[in-house]
């Protein structure tokens, strides 16, 4: 593991699993762990050996509480709120983009409660696996927050629940996620690691693969750069 950036890189064969490893923050996404998840992907689309990835957290009680809160106050100046606001936002949109635009299957595998920025995470991937304990939430309009780029992740999966899971605010179980599509398959808890691992390695990398998932995402990339653009252009109404 890179102990700065709190993404752990295991192998399995031909599989790399990357772990976000920063349980006792509840696995909350600060600026190395982008720089770190962003930077283990380019090594693992270079690396020959490696035909696919799938993506999990470490801990039983969260996958990701999204965008660490405390890093972006502490950095922000009173003065330039602005400036905090949109650095976690061009941070959140370039690992979302590489995770999008990763040439190999990439899978996620889903312990437990995803989170904002965390769910997003999850929801770029491939494929995602959930455990029956997981749990996804877009928690922003309890905030005051438009939430552009939680709509464009959201509606690419399953433009139905977007309403209930954006607007209104509601976290939903696994079961339900997998029934509106949002997600691929729930499983148990303790079979979930080795269900993604057997979905990775059922996927067949290569150029067919790649080109197919450039196509398959051409529409999310675009309406995510979109709904970033958005977001700034509210936060600086906000603070301008």
């Amino acid at each position: 593991m890179n102990e700065t950036s709190h993404i752990r890189n295991e192998r399995d064969g031909q599989i790399a699993r990357l772990v976000l490893d920063r349980p006792a923050a509840a696995n909350a996404i600060n600026e190395a762990m982008h720089s770190g998840l962003v930077n283990a992907l380019e090594v693992a689309a270079d690396d020959a050996s490696i035909e696919a990835v799938v993506l999990t957290a470490a801990g039983d009680r969260v996958f990701s509480a999204g965008a660490d809160l405390k890093e972006m106050a502490h950095r922000a100046d009173s003065s330039i709120p602005l400036h905090s606001a949109q650095r976690a936002s061009d941070l959140l949109l370039r690992t979302l983009l590489a995770l999008l635009d990763f040439p190999k299957p990439l899978i996620c595998a889903v312990q437990a409660k995803a989170i904002g920025a965390g769910a997003m995470l999850a929801l770029t991937c491939d494929e995602v696996i959930a455990s029956e304990q997981a749990s996804f939430w877009f928690p922003e309009i309890g905030l005051g927050m438009p939430s552009p780029m939680s709509v464009a992740m959201v509606e690419a999966r399953a433009p139905g629940l977007v309403q209930r899971l954006v607007q209104r605010g509601e976290a939903i179980d696994s079961a339900q996620a997998c029934a509106a599509g949002l997600i691929n398959a729930v499983v148990p808890h303790a079979q979930l690691l080795q269900e993604a691992l057997r979905v990775a390695k059922a996927l067949k990398p290569g150029r067919a693969f790649s080109a197919n998932k450039r196509w398959i995402h051409r529409d999310q990339r675009r309406r995510l750069i979109e709904a970033a653009e958005e977001s700034a252009r509210l936060r600086r109404g906000q603070y301008g």
